[in-house]
């Protein structure tokens, strides 16, 4: 596949196949229990014992980092998989049917003038008790009016294209217009967008981690263990360096799939991928 043989694309695709499997491939090896506590062991630097050290608590950084990888692309897959279902219906309700255009965008562009991160812990601190569940739906509820917004600009274009004012002349329903017409014409651009979604979702859920309100704490996530280490960021600066690396591989490894991914179903971009 042409999409592949780019080698920014393979390198990126193979970081996150290896950050995502790593948990499950490693467990029955050399991982430890992420939460297993050693009170001796507390703040001990990398070493063959432990290759990213430990924290506060004497646990194994690397088996924590591992788990968190699980942990945010549970949350990723989860926030962006919503955000499709509820966006996409929205965006082409309101992008083709010109009556239901007003109440539901205005609806959107309230919900987007909020800061996403602000958004977000209103709705974590509503939902209540920090949970896996509360933040993909805080998360979710964020991200929902910019596919909505994606989704509504791309269809209001395609519903003036030639073909779909002939499908309209031989008879075709609404239903049939959306389906056969418009919402296949959708395809490339929201797929693009989703691998964005997917790493923002990372981002803001190591935010809602780093603040408190997101995963609980006994539960390892990359923003709850730059949390929990801060305090001993002089002490023990791996704490933070290595979650933080991974947080920032992850989210520039989905970027860069998200741009070629963009280049190459870009007709006019695609000859020179």
């Amino acid at each position: 596949m042409k999409f592949l043989r780019k080698k920014s694309t393979l390198i990126a695709l193979t970081i996150l196949i290896l950050i995502g499997l790593s948990p499950t491939l490693l467990s029955f090896s050399i991982l430890q229990n992420p939460t297993t506590i050693n009170p001796r062991m507390r703040l001990l630097p990398p070493s063959r014992q432990h290759l990213f050290g430990t924290d506060q608590f004497g646990r194994d950084l690397l088996a924590r980092v591992l788990a968190g990888s699980k942990i945010s692309f549970l949350v990723g897959f989860s926030v962006t998989i919503l955000a499709l279902i509820a966006g996409v219906p929205l965006g082409l309700v309101a992008g083709y049917f010109r009556v239901l255009n007003t109440p539901i965008m205005r609806l959107v562009d309230a919900m987007m003038a909020f800061p996403s991160i602000l958004l977000a812990l209103s709705i974590a601190a509503i939902l209540g008790r920090p949970s896996i569940l509360n933040v993909v739906i805080a998360i979710s509820v964020v991200y929902t009016p910019r596919i909505a917004r994606l989704v509504y600009s791309t269809t209001i274009v395609l519903r003036e294209i030639t073909f779909v004012e002939a499908a309209r002349a031989v008879g075709s329903g609404s239903a049939r217009i959306l389906y056969r017409h418009i919402l296949i014409n959708l395809i490339s651009p929201v797929l693009v967008y989703s691998t964005f979604i997917f790493a923002f979702a990372i981002l803001e859920a190591a935010a809602l981690d780093f603040l408190g309100v997101g995963i609980p704490p006994e539960v390892p996530s990359w923003g709850g263990m730059i949390n929990e280490n801060r305090v001993y960021i002089f002490l023990a600066p791996w704490g933070i360096i290595f979650p933080g690396i991974f947080l920032a591989i992850t989210v520039l490894s989905l970027n860069i799939i998200g741009d070629n991914l963009r280049d190459f179903l870009d007709p006019r971009l695609r000859r020179f991928v």
